[in-house]
């Protein structure tokens, strides 16, 4: 093939296919090197869940979380976990706690939290649905929308969060907890 600008290749559109070659240059910063990887190699380094730690605080970034499915594990003190500065469009997605081998896997003894940022100028729009692990009160759970920058998952059962940046200083959020306790929005 003649030297041709990238841009003026022809677009395979829809007929894409997880075995299809794209080009990309690998350690820009450092020393540039061209190499080749396929669409399916690409979505799967990208979409590899990860696990955090059972830390007191983490602090998620855009390159190791964002865009990943977020396995938080069965947390042996209060967790924070700290969200970056929102993007539009950046997503989180929390599922768990990932119980020990072996543990008692129907609640989680500690809470944990995600943080939107301090001092209410990045905050939380969105409700969770509370599903009581006693069956005796369902509901849903909401933010002020205004200034909640907090969510705190008390004793969690099992949880199911998704969080989106729509703006530079709000995350929406939606899911479900499953606990004793009603999850709690706070400033």
């Amino acid at each position: 093939m003649a030297d041709k600008k990238i841009t003026a290749l022809t677009s395979i559109g829809t007929a894409t296919a997880r075995v299809d070659l794209l080009h990309l240059i690998d350690d820009v910063a450092g020393t540039p090197t061209n190499k080749k990887v396929t669409i399916g190699e690409y979505a799967n380094a990208l979409l590899s869940p990860v696990t955090l730690a059972d830390t007191a605080t983490i602090a998620l970034t855009e390159a190791t979380h964002a865009g990943r499915l977020i396995i938080g594990p069965d947390v042996a003190q209060t967790s924070t976990w700290t969200l970056p500065t929102p993007i539009a469009g950046m997503s989180f997605h929390f599922v768990g706690p990932l119980a020990a081998s072996g543990a008692d896997e129907t609640e989680d003894t500690n809470n944990v939290v995600i943080a939107a940022g301090t001092g209410n100028s990045i905050y939380f729009k969105g409700r969770l649905t509370f599903l009581d692990i006693d069956g005796d009160a369902n509901s849903i759970v909401g933010s002020d929308n205004n200034s909640n920058e907090n969510i705190t998952i008390i004793t969690a059962g099992q949880y199911d969060i998704l969080i989106v940046g729509i703006s530079t200083t709000i995350w929406m959020v939606s899911g479900y907890v499953t606990s004793d306790t009603v999850p709690t929005f706070t400033d």
